[in-house]
């Protein structure tokens, strides 16, 4: 079944558009320094990064992206073809979801993906003939016709009614050959009967004729196939014509892509693009492009350029076959996102962490700061797994990174400026790995350390460069996340069930002999306990909120945490049935993150329902994003945050990592820096203008000119926005419109103005 998704048009961003992006926009933040595959067009050359497709525009020397935020249907790229006879682009996934995109027009063909089919699915490649896409895939070959653009036929090479993995396809001769789990199959091209497995047959004269075939192209008259060796290492090609002949081998080579050549065909492995005349004479081998050492997944030659896709540097382009450069847009340095910190700005992205029993997983370090415009990549070749990172809150261009088995880094503007371990700091190894996770600020600036697996679970750095190894003895295995709240309260994650645990220094952290702790069981009153906590925040009210696998719970007295036995709270929502009975808030999902806008609401991720939007008591549910009804790439949210000068909320996912632009703001101290956005309004736009800079819950009129009151509302902390329409639902005239401005006591008051174009 065909399904029409979206059609693209204009959405897709040009990456020298630094103009704000109206509420409601959403923007991938994608790895882009990396290709797996490519597609060329006579006017574009498409790459895919796994995640999402890079579109560069030979014409303008232009840089687009193509991700499900602008149209397609997700995010896990299993392989690209372009069809410059139909001037379609073939994009399919690895759960095998298909799209075809024209025009700018994303259609959908999800049919493969919902039958059922036993064993391994999988579409490997895609090759084209004419009006036809051939898939190759783990039961067969599957045929898209590209000009009715459905599923045409499923053929079946192979020795019997099993499914037989095909790897790759290859034309020539009227024949079609299928490099396959058990050799090299073939058929006649125009034969009607090739979903039968009995009407291929298997080329024989092949060394090992079963032996797995990974690639194949014919060139000239000469079918090539690459033959798949583990011992030893190394793959082997055949040319296969009037006889079976061995055409290369390099030790310890694997190759990734056979591609078809203006006379000839390349040949791409890891280390370099070969390529070859069609009668296999080797004219040209690519070993380096001069600046860096190239891990290629496939090489295609237009004319007497070459573009390839390179694992650690995207999409290169090799003008003459001899200037390589990198034409890699903006981007973080990994799709994963353990941990998302906002603050003043700036965004900061860590994408190591842990196994689910907090056991190291050796990431590469891997940090991306984000300034509002671009990226900048933080790398270690001695550090892995990056954790968590805290800001210093009075300056955001000074932050420190925690790893899980390195220490603790310190960077001041984006440069490293110290790495702590237990060499030249109190901070302690367990065995041979420093573990550090949680990271916190109190007021006095003093960052405030758990660690895990060693004696003083609590280390301090103090503003002067002096440590402190808290005494506290926290009883449980592993010490996660830390926040200081308002009043200097320190609340520590316990995962795996051990609930939280509280300290109050009494702001004098170098006097232990005034502090106050306890080791929180964490329940509701009803009596239910809800240990496994995952994330912890403090709300503008000072209210604890924490996140379990049983939904929200929060604290809204923590002051009295030492009072006795204080029980969380779960929000009830009334079930509006007429039962009068009523469920707790998101009671049956996980919460895996939690963060707080300007306006108090909170947004929740869970493990598999999408993000939440909640209002700030949390009785109502604002919004639910998630796979169906929005661009998010996946249900399952690792981490989010809320960088409250823009309103711009963060989104790791399993899947990658995205944002949009949302309606709340920190309120400010004054009107002073009062604007709205876009403006002046154009007749095309059909988004919410934007109020910005406003005091917290300011109450904004509209008027036009002659004073008559078009629209108000009271702002979400700092920000506020207008649909552009009066209260009978109409667009408003082309004129200048009046915004209003007033805090909620009325002492300080603004006046701006919005320039609309009518249709």
């Amino acid at each position: 079944m065909k399904k029409l998704l979206y059609i693209i048009c204009c959405s897709f961003f040009c990456f020298n558009i630094n103009a704000q992006l109206p509420v409601g926009s959403w923007s991938d933040h994608l790895r882009y320094n990396t290709a797996s595959s490519i597609a060329v067009s006579s006017a574009e050359v498409f790459a895919s990064t796994g995640a999402s497709i890079l579109v560069y525009n030979k014409e303008f020397n232009e840089l687009k992206k193509m991700s499900p935020v602008n149209g397609l249907s997700e995010t896990g790229i299993s392989a690209i073809a372009w069809s410059e006879e139909n001037g379609i682009l073939i994009i399919a996934y690895k759960d095998t979801n298909l799209d075809l995109v024209k025009k700018n027009t994303v259609y959908n063909i999800p049919d493969i993906l919902n039958k059922y089919i036993p064993g391994n699915k999988r579409i490997s490649r895609i090759r084209l003939s004419g009006r036809y896409a051939y898939l190759a895939t783990g039961f067969g070959i599957v045929i898209v016709d590209l000009v009715k653009m459905e599923i045409h036929d499923t053929w079946r090479p192979g020795p019997d009614t099993d499914n037989n993995e095909v790897f790759d396809i290859a034309f020539g001769n009227n024949l079609v050959y299928a490099a396959t789990n058990l050799g090299v199959w073939y058929g006649e091209i125009n034969s009607q009967g090739l979903a039968y497995f009995g009407n291929w047959k298997r080329i024989s004269n092949l060394p090992d004729p079963g032996s797995k075939c990974t690639l194949a192209v014919f060139a000239g008259n000469t079918l090539y196939v690459n033959i798949q060796q583990t011992f030893p290492a190394g793959d082997i090609v055949y040319s296969i014509s009037d006889a079976v002949r061995l055409h290369s081998s390099i030790p310890g080579v694997s190759n990734s892509s056979f591609d078809v050549a203006a006379g000839g065909f390349t040949i791409s492995s890891s280390g370099s693009v070969r390529y070859y005349t069609q009668e296999g004479t080797l004219e040209k081998s690519i070993l380096s492009y001069g600046w860096g050492t190239p891990d290629i997944s496939q090489g295609i030659i237009e004319n007497n350029d070459i573009w390839i896709a390179d694992k650690d540097y995207g999409l290169i382009r090799g003008r003459n076959m001899t200037e390589f450069v990198s034409l890699s847009p903006d981007g973080p340095a990994s799709d994963d996102a353990v941990n998302i910190t906002s603050m003043g700005g700036n965004t900061i992205i860590s994408s190591g962490g842990t196994d689910n029993s907090w056991n190291k997983k050796g990431r590469p370090f891997q940090v991306s700061v984000f300034d509002g415009n671009h990226f900048t990549n933080l790398f270690s070749a001695s550090v892995t797994d990056a954790m968590r990172s805290c800001f210093d809150p009075v300056n955001s261009g000074h932050f420190f990174v925690s790893t899980w088995g390195d220490g603790l880094l310190e960077y001041n503007n984006n440069t490293l400026v110290k790495k702590y371990d237990n060499s030249n700091s109190p901070l302690q190894a367990d065995g041979t790995l420093v573990k550090v996770c949680g990271l916190a600020m109190d007021d006095s600036k003093n960052l405030w350390i758990t660690q895990t697996g060693v004696t003083g679970s609590i280390k301090i750095l103090k503003s002067d460069g002096t440590w402190i190894v808290h005494p506290a003895v926290i009883d449980a295995p592993v010490k996660g996340d830390i926040i200081s709240t308002k009043t200097g309260q320190k609340w520590i994650i316990l995962p795996g069930g051990n609930g939280v645990f509280v300290i109050d220094d009494s702001n004098t952290p170098e006097l232990p002999g005034d502090d106050k702790s306890k080791k929180l069981t964490v329940t509701d009153s009803d009596g239910n306990i809800l240990n496994f906590v995952f994330s912890i925040a403090e709300d503008l009210d000072g209210n604890i909120w924490l996140a379990t696998d049983n939904g929200p719970v929060v604290y809204y007295n923590p002051e009295r945490i030492f009072d006795g036995d204080i029980s969380g709270f779960r929000i009830k929502v009334p079930r509006n049935d007429g039962s009068g009975l009523a469920d707790y808030l998101l009671g049956t999902e996980t919460i895996t993150a939690i963060s707080v806008d300007g306006a108090n609401r909170k947004w929740l991720g869970t493990a598999g329902s999408g993000a939440y939007l909640i209002s700030a008591d949390g009785t109502t549910t604002i919004r639910n994003y998630n796979e169906k009804n929005s661009p998010i790439f996946s249900d399952s949210i690792t981490a989010v945050s809320v960088e409250n000068k823009t309103g711009e909320v963060w989104f790791g996912t399993s899947k990658g990592i995205l944002s949009v632009r949302e309606t709340a703001t920190a309120g400010s101290q004054d009107f002073n820096k009062v604007y709205s956005f876009p403006n002046p309004v154009k007749e095309d736009f059909e988004g919410n203008v934007t109020i910005t800079g406003l005091i917290k819950d300011s109450q904004v009129k509209v008027t036009d000119i002659s004073g008559n009151l078009v629209f108000e509302t009271i702002s979400e902390g700092g920000q506020a926005t207008w649909n552009l329409t009066t209260y009978n639902g109409r667009r408003v005239a082309t004129g200048v419109y009046l915004v209003f401005c007033s805090g909620n006591d009325g002492s300080k008051a603004c006046v701006t103005k919005i320039l609309v174009i009518g249709k």
